[in-house]
C-alpha cells in the first residue's frame, strides 16, 4: 500500500521575474504558503513579497530553511549561480527552466524540476488550470510531492525527464518565439507603410483557431505550399530593401515548399 505523501504547504521563491510573479500569484491562491521571495535587486525582490504577504530578502543565506521547498525561477544561466550560493536544505530544490537538467540541483539531497510550459507576462492573467506541468524529481518521494503540488494548480500535470523537456522546449521556441517575432517584423513592415497590425489580428486568430481542429499541416496555406513561384518572386522582390527579411522569406517558403513535397501533399 502506498503511504500518503505529505503535501508541501511552504515555498521560498528565488526570482521575481514573469513565471516566478504568476507562480507566486497561483501559490496563493491555491493556499500555498510563499514565505520568501528572493532577487539580487531590493525593490523586486519586495515588490513581489509584499503582494503576497510574504518576505523579501536579497540574500541567500537568509532562506528559510523550515520551508517546504525552495522554488528557482531565474534565468536558465543564473541558476547553478543560485544553487551554489544556498546553505544545505533538507527539503526539496527544484527550478523552473525547460532546458536545464535536473542535475544542476545535484549537490542537494531532494531536488527536481517543476515546469510550467507557458508563456508568461507580468500584465497578462492566465488559467493555471489549463498550464501544463512537466515533473522530474531525483527520486520517488521528491517526484510525488512536486506531481502533488502542481496538481493543487493544474489538471495538466505529467513526468518529463529532462530530455523531453529540452525537446518541448525546442518547440516552444519554435511554435511561440520564433512566430512571434515573425508578428514582430510583419508589424514593422506595415508600420513602413502607414498600416495598422490590427488588419492581422483576425488573420492570426484564425490561424490559430484552425490548428485546434486540423494539425499544423493540413491547416497550411499559402504561395509556398501551392508552388505560386510568381507570387513569392513579387514578395521577394518588394523586400529587396530589407535583406533579412527576404532572407527570412526566402527559408521559410523553401522549408514550407520541401516539407510539403516530401510528404506528397
Amino acid at each position: 500500500m502506498t503511504k500518503d505523501i505529505e503535501p508541501i504547504s511552504s515555498v521560498v521563491l528565488f526570482g521575481s521575474g514573469n513565471v516566478a510573479t504568476h507562480l507566486a500569484k497561483a501559490m496563493n491562491d491555491s493556499g500555498i504558503e510563499v514565505r520568501q521571495v528572493y532577487s539580487r535587486t531590493p525593490e523586486h525582490a519586495c515588490k513581489l513579497a509584499e503582494s503576497k504577504q510574504a518576505d523579501a530578502i536579497t540574500r541567500l543565506s537568509e532562506a528559510d530553511t523550515s520551508a517546504d521547498l525552495w522554488l528557482i525561477s531565474v534565468t536558465d544561466n543564473a541558476i547553478e549561480q543560485i544553487a551554489s550560493g544556498l546553505p544545505p536544505f533538507k527539503g526539496i530544490i527544484a527550478h523552473t527552466a525547460g532546458s536545464i537538467s535536473i542535475d544542476v540541483l545535484s549537490g542537494f539531497s531532494n531536488y527536481g524540476v517543476f515546469y510550467p510550459f507557458q508563456t508568461f507576462s507580468k500584465e497578462r492573467d492566465v488559467d493555471f488550470n489549463d498550464v501544463p506541468f512537466l515533473i522530474e524529481g531525483n527520486n520517488e518521494e521528491t517526484t510525488r510531492r512536486l506531481l502533488k503540488l502542481a496538481g493543487i494548480m493544474s489538471s495538466k500535470v505529467s513526468k518529463a525527464d529532462s530530455a523531453v523537456r529540452a525537446t518541448l522546449h525546442i518547440a516552444a521556441v519554435l511554435s511561440c518565439n520564433f512566430v512571434n517575432h515573425l508578428y514582430t517584423l510583419s508589424a514593422d513592415l506595415l508600420e513602413k507603410q502607414g498600416l495598422s497590425f490590427d488588419y492581422l489580428t483576425p488573420l492570426i486568430k484564425e490561424t490559430t483557431q484552425k490548428i485546434l481542429y486540423l494539425s499544423p499541416r493540413e491547416a497550411q496555406t499559402g504561395p509556398a505550399i501551392r508552388n505560386d513561384t510568381e507570387v513569392m518572386s513579387k514578395h521577394l522582390e518588394r523586400l529587396a530593401d530589407n535583406p533579412s527579411l527576404q532572407k527570412i522569406y526566402e527559408l521559410m517558403s523553401n522549408a514550407i515548399l520541401q516539407y510539403h513535397k516530401a510528404r506528397g501533399n
